[in-house]
């Protein structure tokens, strides 16, 4: 599969000029994150991008930050994306970035009720096409290695290139059975939900959390404290430092 990889401020201000330069309204886009499950913290990896022509791959550790909202925050540009919730999220939270236009896939596909609502058996209903991947091998994937691996960039594309594909379908279908007033009004309520976080650390939102006496708290917000500071000094996931379940 071919592919542009960019990963330098120069490569990618080349490529945002081509977009300008022939109109470019649409690109299809997904993004690969870190999180707390190679080394610490949460870090934007990876971005695909297809616009119709060019399947393209930018490397955030090597191109300013600055570019990168540049393009995710453009609104003259259609972003299409399966799911985009949770990257809409991710990228607001940890890289300061609000993604704007989105077109998310998702919601046609919960209007027409699909059975099975991944990516992959939804391309395959729709389309026809067989991703031929198990996302489940990439699920725990260190996406903030480099060089990527072979199989791990044609996982990452296969997730961008079906996409204008995917929308002309899924589209034509709602507006088929009369509910494309109805998919604007959802898809437009999905990209402009508030961003609302709870800042308290996961552990402390359990019901065996809630179950502690006041001094065991304590205790036990003082030790998350002391485990994230050792987890950051090392950049370990901090469940590596120490178990969450002990």
């Amino acid at each position: 599969m071919s592919y542009r990889y960019i990963d330098s401020e120069e490569k990618l201000c080349a490529y945002m000029n081509e977009l300008l330069d022939k109109g470019c309204e649409v690109i299809a886009l997904d993004i690969e994150c870190e999180s707390n499950l190679h080394q610490y913290g949460e870090k934007l990896c990876l971005l695909q991008v297809y616009d119709g022509v060019n399947a393209v791959l930018i490397d955030p550790f090597k191109v300013p930050p600055y570019h990168i909202k540049e393009l995710i925050e453009n609104r003259s540009i259609m972003k299409i994306m399966f799911d985009g919730a949770g990257d809409r999220a991710f990228l607001y939270k940890n890289c300061g970035m609000d993604l704007k236009t989105v077109l998310d896939l998702q919601v046609a596909v919960l209007l027409l009720n699909y059975e099975k609502r991944d990516l992959s058996s939804v391309v395959m209903a729709a389309l026809g096409v067989d991703l031929g991947k198990s996302k489940k091998k990439f699920q725990r994937y260190n996406w903030s290695r480099r060089p990527l691996g072979a199989d791990a960039i044609e996982y990452a594309l296969f997730d961008v290139i079906n996409l204008f594909d995917l929308k002309d379908k899924l589209l034509a279908d709602i507006i088929d059975v009369g509910l494309f007033e109805r998919f604007i009004s959802k898809n437009m309520q999905v990209q402009n939900k508030p961003h609302i976080y709870n800042t308290k650390p996961k552990l402390m939102r359990t019901k065996t959390f809630d179950s502690l006496k006041k001094k065991d708290k304590t205790v036990f917000e003082k030790l998350l404290s002391i485990r994230e500071n050792y987890a950051k000094k090392l950049n370990f996931p901090p469940n590596l430092v120490l178990a969450n379940d002990l």
